[in-house]
């Protein structure tokens, strides 16, 4: 089965991307809102996510072709001898309840230098946090 999906949960999500992560979703069409199961951390300039058994919330896109992975790829260091993020497979539940198959870039690191964000939602995380 080829996955068509992309579950995006940090800086890539559209109402948080920068200018450089806008970019790459301009040829990308959004979904809409989903849930993935995990555990999403606070590791600084950036989100990460690995497996576990909370929910993370997020966007899922869907993709035209295979090939608009690698620019996201290249966004999130998958590649070399000590990839900062892994592209895994996943299953993305929609709020209609349907799950979808997707794509996720999962961290790939030591998560003891981050901070849990318990909520499983680093928008509503960092909107909270410059409220402050």
């Amino acid at each position: 089965m080829i996955i068509q999906h992309l579950f995006v949960y940090g800086t890539l999500r559209p109402n948080l991307a920068s200018s450089e992560a806008q970019q790459l979703l301009a040829e990308i069409k959004i979904v809409g809102s989903a849930t993935v199961q995990g555990t999403l951390y606070d590791l600084g300039d950036f989100p990460g996510v690995t497996k576990g058994d909370g929910i993370v919330h997020g966007d899922l896109l869907c993709l035209s072709h295979i090939e608009q992975l690698n620019p996201f790829d290249a966004y999130e260091e998958c590649h070399g001898i000590s990839p900062l993020f892994t592209r895994s497979s996943t299953k993305a539940r929609l709020p209609n309840g349907v799950y979808m198959p997707a794509w996720i870039y999962l961290y790939s690191r030591d998560t003891k230098t981050g901070i849990q964000i318990m909520s499983g939602d680093y928008g509503q995380y960092i909107e909270e946090r410059f409220k402050e």
